[in-house]
């Protein structure tokens, strides 16, 4: 029998997940591909966007589908971006698994949680702060509120009245499943604040982080151990690079070595 997904709501949470957990953004400029791509393709498609998020390797998003075109949208999305994203990298095969999640939302409750959820998923994932991360509608939410007409991804303005007011949005945002506390939001440096210092530091040293790989080695080499010496971890550097554990621990070691002999030989 076949599975049915309509709601009476119309409104859904969607999530894309990359196959094995495999990164499906390298760099900002896949971000705003991929939300070109699905502003493009909801449209086409009469799908109204109205929430999103942009992980490392999966998407989140709330949509509003009246037509029973979600489908459509979503597998002309994914199909798109995953062939434009393998052939820029030199890769093959599938980038996100066969069947995206989806879940339908079928009360005003059921709505604004999920709104909440992919808000709040870089916070808790240990990510950034949910206003502080650039890849995510939540600023977007906030414009409207204010009744600023720039143009997003999303249109919240079918559901800022669940909300009530801007701070009635913020502290449903912030509020956590459990009920306990919400987390107090102080200026401590963020994952994607590091990373993106981590970027600037690498531009200013003649290559961005999402080419440093494929650059000549002695020029990625200088860059490795200019990021470990301004304190990033090993750990870190692969993360922000895609360059192997071993790679950068070699490369630190090297330097290290070349140094204490310079400094010996004084």
């Amino acid at each position: 029998m076949q599975r049915v997904w309509r709601t009476v709501t119309g409104y859904y949470y969607v999530c894309a997940r990359g196959t094995g957990k495999r990164l499906i953004f390298e760099s900002d400029e896949d971000r705003w591909e991929f939300l070109e791509l699905m502003r493009d393709c909801c449209r086409d498609a009469q799908v109204t966007i109205v929430a999103w998020c942009l992980m490392g390797n999966h998407v989140h998003l709330v949509l509003a589908d009246y037509e029973d075109r979600m489908s459509a949208a979503m597998h002309r999305l994914l199909l798109t971006y995953a062939r434009r994203f393998n052939k820029r990298v030199g890769c093959s095969g599938h980038l996100f698994r066969d069947r995206f999640e989806r879940r339908s939302l079928d009360t005003d409750r059921n709505l604004m949680a999920a709104i909440r959820y992919v808000h709040a998923n870089p916070q808790e994932t240990g990510i950034a702060l949910i206003e502080r991360y650039p890849w995510s509608s939540f600023a977007e939410y906030l414009r409207a509120f204010d009744d600023d007409t720039t143009m997003g991804f999303s249109d919240p303005s079918a559901v800022l009245e669940l909300f009530g007011s801007a701070e009635g949005f913020i502290a449903c945002s912030l509020e956590t499943p459990d009920g306990s506390d919400p987390v107090i939001h102080d200026m401590v440096e963020t994952e994607w604040e590091r990373h993106a210092f981590a970027d600037k530091m690498a531009k200013g040293l003649g290559v961005p982080l999402d080419r440093l790989k494929a650059a000549p080695p002695a020029q990625r080499d200088g860059i490795v151990f200019a990021l470990h010496e301004a304190g990033y971890t090993v750990r870190q550097i692969e993360r922000y690079t895609g360059i192997g554990k071993s790679t950068v621990s070699r490369i630190v070691r090297v330097f290290a070595r070349g140094r204490a002999q310079s400094e010996g030989s004084e």
